[in-house]
């Protein structure tokens, strides 16, 4: 019995805890040069467009060939998605 009091009460204030953590989720906000890069792998840094490929394996490549100049060093890789397209990240 009371384990099952237990039970409703974490519950309870889980839901209760739920309902007021809700926030507005705030789109995505890219960089205008990506609308160049749209289908594609692109690797970023600092604000700037450093490699690009069809698949990311073909963006380590060509990541590896400025190896000796180091512009590729500390990028970002990501997917550029058409701007219409929503795409949900979970964390956790």
């Amino acid at each position: 019995m009371t384990s099952a009091l237990w039970r409703a009460a974490r519950q309870s204030f889980y839901r209760r805890g739920m309902r007021s953590r809700r926030e507005p989720i705030e789109p995505e906000r890219r960089l205008p040069e990506l609308d160049r890069y749209v289908g594609l792998w692109v690797a970023v840094k600092d604000g700037k467009v450093v490699a690009a490929a069809s698949t990311s394996l073909e963006l380590v490549d060509a990541l590896h060939k400025l190896r000796p100049v180091g512009a590729g060093r500390g990028a970002v890789a990501q997917y550029v998605p058409r701007p219409s397209e929503q795409i949900m990240i979970g964390v956790g």
